[in-house]
């Protein structure tokens, strides 16, 4: 199904002449460099292709011919490759014997000999001269190489051009016509029923490297691969265990690829690259939208801040993006469908949405969706209405976006220690509608007893999680689960917390600027074990509330809440623990608005 939906978007972008996917045979790669020849073969200059991104010099894509797989083997790239296999040079940071280095050289020359030895072209002719006369003992020596040696050895690809000519050599119709020849040689001889188009075709017995996917090999990740004997089945190895042919190979891959080095289809969540298309566009308008809604404007991913992955996550949303996305807050805040009246996008269109981790030299796929557009969108949507909570802060944003969610799950709030796993069970809730892993809820939980800090994020994905629970499990009505205080909700869990948020505003108002509250020692006993905790928070209360001004209005909100607590449990379980978080969230935001208003009064 995954790699069936990819091979029809690689023909939907193909037929798509702004797209700039490559045609079978062909790739794109990032290039650094031309070696500039003359007619004689002579090598007479060397030109910079990079362009400036981010103030910084990256290589610039370029289409070349197809190139293939390479990890410790040796082997030759035709018109395209680095400096070791073009020029026999070293490379800064790696140490390789010279007799690698002259074997990666011949490899190249032998490559281009059997693609280019019977092309009547002149910049055939030119290149062939070139690698026979070619000197790689004295290559440092050479004046242009001396003057350009830094830059090569960094291991950029280099191309080629002849002088006075126009374009470059992998663009040249006789090379392109040698090296479409060369691949029709090299035609798989293994023939079965292909399993995405169905038709008897030579079958792949490699299938192209995926780049993109953060944290995998920068060389790129298999999506098919199979390597041990414990694979194999019937007696058919490497890839023929999953028969696609070549061309559907090369075109899902290609789309795949494709889908990754574009912004507005791909959003990185823990460690899932998310990538995300739709069967029928709107001129991107729905990929646009999805990723504004996976990561509202004003908030940063980390995926943008890291400089890991070469390719910038920064992304330009469309003026049109802008508007649906604050009209579907708009309707999320008013409990409105948020599907219906918007217009701009194709909202029947089907929509696909892969996540994939890296593992080893293999990518696993940590979720996978199909559905209308429509469909996801509202599904977002309640999303955003689970979690919607009173804000801590005035600056705080109205809407949480998945990264700072998961953020909250790690210690010290690293991106680096979030568990793996955690981004695909979040992303699955999300795009499905059923409730949100207990994993999740659990780390956040233990977060808190770890921090002693209950913030605006952990109060919002607590609320969600009990409230998705009891929607899909029926444990109990979810309208006591409100943005804001909830007086009338008994549940115990949620009494003791507002109890103890009452309990500390007590000890702030008698000793004001305090350091360190009950919350400091007290929280995670407190919220676990009741008992043991609360008869002590009530005869410190005493006699906080006997020295603060306003001790009188305090402790009759105290035995309000007193008087709704059947008894001090002796523990709580972990859904009530949770409920004991949001109760202590609400309660201390309903003292501070109503303090604010209470200022503003007098």
């Amino acid at each position: 199904m995954i790699i069936n939906a990819l091979y029809r978007h690689y023909e939907t972008l193909l037929n798509d002449p702004d797209s700039g996917v490559s045609r079978p045979g062909f790739n794109k790669v990032k290039v650094g460099y031309c070696l500039v020849l003359s007619r004689q073969g002579r090598l007479l200059d060397i030109l910079d292709l990079r362009v400036e991104r981010d103030k910084k010099l990256v290589s610039r894509d370029m289409t070349v011919p197809e190139q293939g797989k390479r990890a410790v083997n040796i082997f030759a790239n035709f018109l395209c490759d680095n400096c070791t296999y073009v020029l026999g040079l070293g490379q800064k940071g790696k140490t390789v014997k010279l007799d690698r280095i002259k074997k990666c050289f011949q490899e190249f020359v032998q490559k281009h000999d059997q693609i280019l030895g019977n092309v009547a072209d002149e910049g055939a002719t030119a290149l062939l001269e070139f690698l026979h006369s070619w000197d790689i003992t004295g290559a440092l020596e050479h004046p242009v190489i001396s003057r350009h040696i830094d830059e090569l050895s960094e291991g950029l690809n280099l191309v080629f051009k002849l002088e006075g000519a126009t374009g470059y050599l992998h663009e040249n119709k006789a090379m392109v016509d040698a090296w479409e020849m060369y691949r029709s040689g090299q035609a798989s001889n293994i023939n079965m029923q292909c399993l995405v188009t169905g038709k008897d075709t030579g079958i792949a017995r490699l299938h192209p490297n995926i780049k993109g996917v953060t944290g995998a090999q920068t060389s790129g990740a298999s999506l098919v691969s199979f390597n041990l004997d414990a694979f194999t089945s019937y007696g058919k190895k490497q890839s023929f265990n999953a028969p696609v042919g070549e061309e559907a190979t090369f075109g899902y891959t290609t789309a795949l690829n494709y889908l990754l080095s574009n912004a507005k289809h791909r959003v990185r969540i823990g460690d899932t690259t998310t990538v995300f298309w739709a069967e029928c566009s709107t001129g991107g308008l729905e990929e646009d939208l999805l990723g504004a809604l996976f990561f509202p404007v004003g908030e940063e991913s980390d995926a943008k801040k890291e400089k890991e992955n070469k390719n910038s996550f920064q992304v330009v949303r469309d003026p049109q993006t802008v508007k649906l996305m604050h009209d579907i807050f708009q309707r999320v805040r008013a409990g409105k469908p948020v599907g219906q009246g918007l217009v701009g996008v194709n909202w029947d269109t089907n929509f696909y949405i892969l996540g994939l981790a890296p593992n080893a030299s293999r990518l696993a796929v940590r979720f996978w969706h199909m559905d209308p557009y429509v469909k996801f969108i509202e599904k977002i949507g309640q999303h955003y209405a689970d979690m919607a909570i009173v804000k801590r802060y005035d600056n705080d944003p109205d809407f949480i976006s998945i990264s700072m969610l998961l953020k909250e799950t790690a210690p010290l709030r690293d991106t680096k220690r979030i568990a793996p796993l955690l981004g695909g069970l979040l992303m699955r809730s999300i795009l499905t509608g059923m409730p949100y892993s207990t994993a999740l809820y659990n780390a956040i939980i233990s977060r808190i007893r770890a921090d002693q800090e209950v913030n605006y994020v952990r109060a919002a994905a607590i609320k969600a999680f009990l409230a998705r629970n009891r929607r899909y499990y029926n444990k109990g009505n979810e309208v006591d689960l409100t943005v804001a205080l909830n007086e009338s909700n008994n549940n115990t869990g949620y009494l003791l917390g507002r109890l103890f948020a009452l309990l500390e505003k007590a000890q702030e108002d008698a000793n004001p600027g305090i350091n360190s509250t009950i919350r400091d020692r007290y929280f995670g006993s407190a919220s676990a074990s009741p008992s043991s905790v609360f008869p002590i928070l009530l005869r410190l209360a005493q006699h906080h509330i006997s020295k603060a001004e306003y001790g009188r209005y305090t402790d009759k909100r105290i035995e309000e809440v007193i008087s709704a607590i059947d008894c001090f449990p002796a523990y709580l379980n972990i859904e009530d623990q949770g409920q004991f978080v949001l109760g202590y969230y609400q309660q201390r935001q309903a003292l501070f608005i109503k303090s604010e208003k209470k200022e503003s009064v007098n």
